[in-house]
């Protein structure tokens, strides 16, 4: 009985709408934190944003130059993702509203019945939408308001640097982020570099081989996520599923589809409710379905192969020459590239490692390498240079807008010694032959 109580509760609140209405109720007990908090690297960045815009300021010393690597904002799916939208997951919806004892609510039945991918089209793969414009544009205001000397609010192309990769997702979130620091009038006047598909600091995997084949397109790579297949908390995530659809014949590949649609959706649309695919899901499904998108991106793009984050040199390199004032560069440099490059360079700098590879049995464990929190769209990597009175210069870093304390760096404060970091990534800058480790073995 008690699962009939729970599940009419909400019909007889849709009923009687002087107690509450069903969009009050909430049909699915999940919250809105409790989802956006989970969607990998399909999070949307406002669920994980730093909205203290305090300016990070140190006796003695004022930022002169910053460097940032920020990854696009919200966009569409993948083309393959779009067709299996428009395909299986009809099938799923057709077979979800002729059931005459469902286990959706009045409130959700009618949103599902709504839903439709129409309006999307193959062609609009990976294109940015509004809200990855808005996350860029606000982004832009934060830092400003952070450092407010540093980035002033009149473009002068010889104090701003920006480039972005040969994509509109990029270019948008390039174009986005200029209207949120000078505002949306003046962003014709900035000049960009071209833009390539294969640029050696904004997408330098794209130009190794050698990470391609022994990578990207080894089989062996997916292993760890393919096991967890097999797993309880996998296996579990899936008949939960089933139990909520009362459709038995669901495959884990549809259930993938399900949570990646969920994802999309609810990064789209800050203002309404989350997808209403994310209702058939609870805590440890979503939880299950993150974790395995963490091994699948741990391992190809992250710390699972040394080879994957060694690649990332010349950006590291670019970094130091940028923010070095001998260098004749811009005080500002703000790079905007795809989450490959940002995984990459997060595990060359060592951040977010944990003290074990990442495997099909670690689901229970607590892991720093959580893509939603690290690799949200529009996530940023920072790095700011200070120079100070009475000490040799300093640099901040910061990844998601929050201080970090990179390995090797003084971890009971934030600024780190420039000739520290410098000797701490040694190798990125004077030993960084990125053709003889890319070069493809015979």
């Amino acid at each position: 009985m008690l699962h009939l109580y729970i599940w009419l509760i909400p019909s007889l609140l849709f009923i009687i709408p002087q107690l509450t209405t069903a969009d009050e109720a909430g049909c699915n007990s999940l919250e809105r934190h409790e989802i956006e908090r989970r969607l990998s690297t399909k999070t949307p960045y406002r669920a994980i944003a730093n909205y203290n815009e305090t300016a990070p300021l140190y006796d003695g010393c004022h930022p002169t130059r910053i460097w940032a690597i920020i990854r696009h904002g919200t966009r569409n799916p993948s083309k393959s993702v779009i067709l299996q939208a428009k395909g299986r997951l009809v099938e799923i919806q057709t077979q979800l509203l002729a059931q005459s004892d469902s286990n959706l609510c009045a409130d959700e039945f009618k949103q599902l019945r709504r839903w439709s991918w129409a309006h999307i089209e193959p062609d609009d793969e990976k294109l940015l939408v509004a809200e990855g414009e808005d996350e860029l544009i606000e982004l832009a205001e934060r830092f400003q308001l952070r450092f407010p000397k540093l980035l002033p609010d009149l473009y002068n192309p010889e104090w701003y640097y920006m480039k972005y990769t040969a994509t509109q997702r990029t270019l948008k979130s390039a174009q986005s982020f200029a209207t949120g620091l000078f505002g949306r009038h003046r962003i014709h006047a900035i000049s960009y570099p071209e833009p390539l598909h294969r640029d050696p600091v904004l997408r330098f995997y794209k130009l190794c081989s050698r990470w391609k084949t022994d990578v990207d397109k080894n089989p062996e790579t997916m292993f760890y996520a393919r096991s967890f297949n097999a797993e309880p908390a996998m296996q579990s995530a899936v008949a939960h599923v089933r139990a909520v659809t009362k459709l038995m014949d669901l495959t884990p590949q549809d259930v993938q589809l399900m949570y990646t649609v969920c994802a999309f959706e609810t990064a789209w649309q800050r203002r309404r409710a989350p997808s209403v695919w994310c209702r058939f899901f609870d805590v440890a499904s979503l939880s299950a379905l993150e974790f395995a998108e963490d091994l699948k991106y741990y391992w190809n793009d992250g710390y699972g192969y040394e080879l994957t984050h060694r690649i990332a040199c010349p950006a590291i390199a670019d970094m130091f020459a940028a923010i070095d004032t001998l260098q004749p560069r811009a005080n500002a440099t703000f790079y905007f590239t795809h989450s490959g490059t940002l995984l990459k360079m997060l595990a060359h700098l060592g951040v977010a490692k944990d003290e074990r590879p990442l495997t099909h049995k670690d689901f229970e464990m607590k892991r720093l390498w959580r893509t939603s929190e690290i690799d949200a769209f529009a996530t940023n990597l920072a790095f700011v240079r200070y120079n100070c009175i009475e000490r040799e210069p300093q640099v901040l870093a910061m990844h998601q807008e929050r201080v970090i304390r990179l390995p090797g760096c003084p971890q009971d404060e934030d600024l780190c010694p420039l000739s520290t970091l410098r000797a701490n990534y040694a190798d990125s800058v004077e030993r960084c032959d990125f053709e003889a480790l890319c070069q493809a073995a015979n």
